[in-house]
């Protein structure tokens, strides 16, 4: 082989062997980067090179030492409170309205006097129906002595009793009534009285037959009656006749003289005082409001007690009266 070629050949291989190590090289500086590159120091900032972190005087070597990423601490996720379920808001309980307190007696209330319905015990009705001694000096005897009351031998003030007792009038009212009797008829009169009252029997009024006084009994007697005033005790005698009545006794009640008139037939044709008692003389139907037939509750109770009834007469007729001997 000639020196020319030889010295060709070596310059060939010398080539090749540069060539080789520069790729070896070029290829190493490629993996260290990488691996710096999965290794960045976090303190480098933009433009700064991984050789100018390090100083001559650093023992660690720049290509094993790595710096970890910092760890990212997690954002807690919140979970959300449940939606509490309603609640029903409780209805406020409602404050009961006191009831009226019921009155006890009609002590301090005047004849004629409108009791409201839910002050009245209906349960305890007795209460409201009294008896009284009438004292002399006292209101009663005031009010009647030397009017429906004078001094006479045929009945004492002792044997007469003040009666004070509830009624319904015309209205559907309670009212309050009261009357004067013998004390021998107390009992049925207070008894009578306090059913009728308990089934809603209406009576107009109940006043004594003086708060219509005029003077004499005979005309205050028809005062009373053209009032439809339902009274008892007055001291006269019997009308159209000089016997004594039952009333002067205490032994007498006439009920709703309006409706249940006195009547007589002199010729055969009724005949009567009081003009405002037209409508009930010829029409005597029991389904007349307020007027006593034999059916009416007013004579079943008071006969049922031995009263006699004055529409049973045959004339006159009496019909608001009744009397016990």
């Amino acid at each position: 082989m000639s020196d020319k070629r030889k010295r060709r050949e070596n310059i060939i291989t010398g080539l090749l062997i540069a060539g080789m190590c520069i790729v070896i090289g070029a290829t190493a500086i490629v993996v260290v980067k990488l691996s710096k590159k999965d290794s960045t120091d976090p303190s480098l900032m933009p433009g700064m090179t991984e050789a100018s972190t390090y100083s001559g005087e650093s023992t660690e070597d720049p290509l094993t030492t790595s710096s970890a990423e910092p760890t990212m601490t997690p954002t807690p996720t919140s979970t959300p409170s449940p939606t509490p379920s309603p609640t029903d808001t409780p209805s406020p309980t409602p404050t009961p309205t006191p009831e009226p307190e019921k009155l006890k007696s009609l002590k301090g209330y005047s004849a004629g006097t409108v009791i409201d319905y839910d002050e009245i015990d209906r349960d305890n009705l007795s209460q409201y129906f009294t008896s009284s001694e009438i004292e002399e000096g006292g209101s009663v005897y005031e009010r009647i002595y030397g009017q429906s009351y004078v001094d006479n031998d045929n009945i004492s003030l002792s044997e007469l009793r003040y009666l004070k007792m509830l009624h319904i009038n015309f209205d559907g009212d309670y009212q309050v009534g009261e009357m004067i009797v013998n004390e021998d008829v107390v009992s049925d009169v207070l008894e009578v009285f306090e059913i009728l009252c308990a089934e809603g029997y209406q009576i107009e009024s109940m006043y004594l037959i003086d708060n219509f006084w005029s003077g004499d009994p005979d005309d205050s007697d028809w005062y009373s009656i053209d009032a439809n005033n339902t009274s008892a005790f007055c001291y006269r005698s019997a009308t159209g006749s000089g016997n004594l009545s039952k009333h002067a006794l205490g032994r007498a009640i006439d009920i709703n003289p309006q409706q249940n008139p006195y009547v007589t037939y002199p010729d055969g044709s009724p005949k009567y005082s009081h003009d405002n008692a037209s409508d009930y003389v010829s029409d005597r139907s029991s389904d007349t409001p307020h007027v006593i037939t034999t059916s009416d509750r007013a004579y079943e109770l008071f006969t049922d007690r031995g009263w006699t009834w004055g529409g049973s007469w045959s004339s006159p007729k009496d019909y608001q009266h009744f009397q016990k001997s």
